[in-house]
């Protein structure tokens, strides 16, 4: 698996791994023989004995089309679009009221749950989970934006690996106490600000679901810049 993965790299594929699952990104600006990587793809999809349940792609449809055998096995599950934006040297907008809070506390793991809906086991589950995949950074990812003295949504930004300093936000949300009221924007700043100052990232990428058009106008109001083209998104489940 791992030497697989590492083909792939090679071949302009990037790709996030956790104990469960892989990501594959091929965004548009990646340079790639298709029929190679549409071989390495399928050779990770035909693993016999696997510890992962689940491989995830998203790539242009200019891309996906040239994926023969990919297209064939994996499923389409949605569409998404791209966000970029350049940190300028000076960038200091003057930022929400924010915490960064231990990753495994219970009262963190508490409030992630409320503000995911779902269960207390499945919040410490995401949590784990993001420690496995970004270890040096996850310590330090846990940030809340504080709504008179209230938290009112947390922010998950790190450096994404091999990247060349690009920031992410690994998962973003408003507790639904506070929801409606327009703090999306805020909590998006806090993000972006931590990314430049706190993870000396150069630039942002954020990727939301097409349909998703309020975090989509959270992003242009912060002054970052759509793609042209969307990526789609698939999924192969090893379970069936």
């Amino acid at each position: 698996m791992d030497e697989l993965i590492k083909d792939l790299k090679a071949s302009g594929v990037h790709s996030i791994k956790s104990d469960s699952g892989i990501i594959l990104e091929i965004f548009q600006d990646e340079l790639i023989i298709p029929n190679k990587v549409d071989y390495l793809i399928n050779r990770i999809l035909t693993l016999e004995e696997s510890s992962i349940e689940k491989v995830k792609l998203e790539c242009p449809q200019g891309i996906l089309d040239k994926l023969m055998v990919t297209r064939g096995k994996m499923k389409v599950i949605g569409e998404r679009v791209i966000f970029k934006k350049q940190f300028a040297e000076c960038e200091n907008e003057k930022v929400p009221p924010y915490e960064v809070w231990p990753l495994l506390n219970k009262s963190s793991i508490a409030f992630l749950s409320e503000v995911m809906n779902i269960t207390y086991e499945l919040a410490e589950k995401f949590l784990k989970s993001m420690k496995t995949e970004l270890p040096e950074q996850a310590d330090k990812m846990f940030t809340v934006y504080t709504v008179n003295s209230e938290p009112a949504g947390a922010v998950f930004p790190h450096l994404e690996p091999d990247r060349d300093r690009e920031g992410r936000m690994f998962w973003i949300g408003i507790h639904p106490d506070f929801k409606g009221k327009g703090y999306g924007k805020n909590l998006h700043l806090i993000g972006l600000h931590r990314l430049q100052h706190d993870f000396k990232a150069e630039k942002y990428l954020g990727v939301t679901r097409a349909d998703n058009a309020a975090m989509r106008k959270v992003m242009e109001a912060n002054g970052c810049i759509q793609e042209r083209n969307s990526v789609f998104s698939l999924e192969y489940s090893f379970s069936g």
